[in-house]
């Protein structure tokens, strides 16, 4: 007979009280291509990311981080995130959408202070953590009749772990010397992207040269602050396709954009099909799943 005994209780901080719900998961294979979501944000849950393969550069709110594989990502409710490398990178990962999280001392569906450097490595035990993702897949892919108990609690296990996981690993972030002030440009340009911007308008109502306005920038974020902008109307139109029945004409407008024809043109470039196209690959991968 083999007989195990538990070494300490176990107090768990994502209680029943709290009853945190998954809302979908996945995961990325990183030989099998696909479309890149550029800058978008979750208004009611937080996305959890697993990074098993790959390294590639993210920009997550105002930060500029590079992911490599045993990180874990917190995607806070309402904090915008953008792949800035290129597709190429291959990343594998699993995500997760948790929503009615409510921790103690943090807002809604926040699982870090928002101002705390959202990228966090695992430095021990990730084989069990990765086992624990393709367990709960699994259950996604080969449904029982207690697939959905099962699941329920191994989303809150991995929550507790996650959250072990991020404590273990802050540090001290010593901050870059001129963040508030790129972070003042950002917020900026999130307040006027769907405006026809230019270089000349933000520094003038910053009240900084466009070459030091675009120098800062830059080196926090990780791209020319036009570039930015651009990436924001791209993004909230993938949103808008996603999420909406408007018209591709309408969702052009909406984001900023004076011509459908530039809006398809650009789109096609950073994302590597046109929005109508888009839209159709997207409410097809819904209806097969």
């Amino acid at each position: 007979m083999l007989q195990h005994f538990m070494e300490e209780e176990v107090s768990p901080l994502f209680s029943s009280k709290t009853k945190p719900q998954l809302y979908y998961m996945g995961k990325i294979l990183p030989e099998i291509s696909s479309y890149p979501r550029i800058m978008h944000s979750h208004a009611g849950h937080v996305e959890i990311s697993i990074i098993y393969s790959g390294t590639s550069e993210y920009l997550i709110g105002d930060r500029r981080q590079l992911i490599q594989p045993g990180d874990v990502i917190i995607y806070n409710a309402g904090v915008v995130h953008d792949e800035l490398s290129s597709k190429d990178a291959q990343i594998g990962s699993y995500f997760f959408a948790v929503g009615n999280l409510d921790v103690p001392h943090l807002r809604p569906n926040a699982l870090i202070e928002d101002d705390v450097n959202p990228v966090f490595h695992i430095r021990e035990g990730f084989e069990s953590i990765q086992a624990l993702c393709e367990g709960m897949l699994s259950h996604f892919e080969n449904p029982s009749v207690w697939s959905r108990y099962i699941v329920h609690f191994e989303t809150q296990a991995l929550l507790e772990i996650i959250w072990r996981v991020i404590y273990a690993d802050r540090k001290t972030q010593e901050q870059h010397p001129n963040y508030y002030l790129g972070r003042k440009i950002k917020e900026y340009i999130d307040a006027h992207y769907r405006e026809p911007l230019s270089m000349k308008q933000i520094s003038q109502a910053l009240g900084m040269s466009e070459s030091y306005l675009s120098h800062v920038f830059k080196d926090m974020i990780g791209c020319p602050p036009m570039q930015y902008a651009l990436r924001k109307k791209i993004g909230e139109a993938q949103t808008l396709l996603i999420t909406t029945d408007y018209t591709i004409t309408k969702i052009a407008r909406m984001v900023g954009f004076d011509a459908q024809s530039h809006f398809n043109k650009l789109f096609s470039k950073y994302v590597g099909i046109p929005p109508g196209q888009f839209r159709k690959n997207y409410r097809g991968a819904q209806n097969k799943d």
